[in-house]
């Protein structure tokens, strides 16, 4: 899987959704911004001229967990019946 990298430039609210006015950056770009060779394997923003990196992690299903203390859920048609739900957000690098 290839990495991309991306600069954020600001964001706006339309009909009650947020929508990120982005530009795509090519890799000598970011690399001359960022200070350094970045990771070709991995997500990389800049965010607010700070460089972030995208991570993925697994949490219980909102839709099918009843307990706070519960690893997973029940399962139900929001996760596909496995209790679990992936999500991804962007770290300080």
């Amino acid at each position: 899987m290839t990495g991309s990298v991306i600069i954020r430039h600001g964001h706006q609210i339309v009909d009650g959704c947020i929508e990120y006015d982005e530009t795509q950056l090519s890799w000598d770009e970011a690399d001359q911004k960022a200070g350094r060779r970045l990771d070709r394997r991995r997500a990389w923003a800049f965010i607010d001229d700070k460089l972030c990196r995208s991570i993925s992690y697994t949490t219980r299903c909102s839709g099918c967990s009843e307990c706070p203390g519960e690893e997973r859920g029940m399962g139900c048609s929001e996760c596909g019946y496995h209790g679990v739900v992936r999500q991804s957000t962007w770290v300080p690098a």
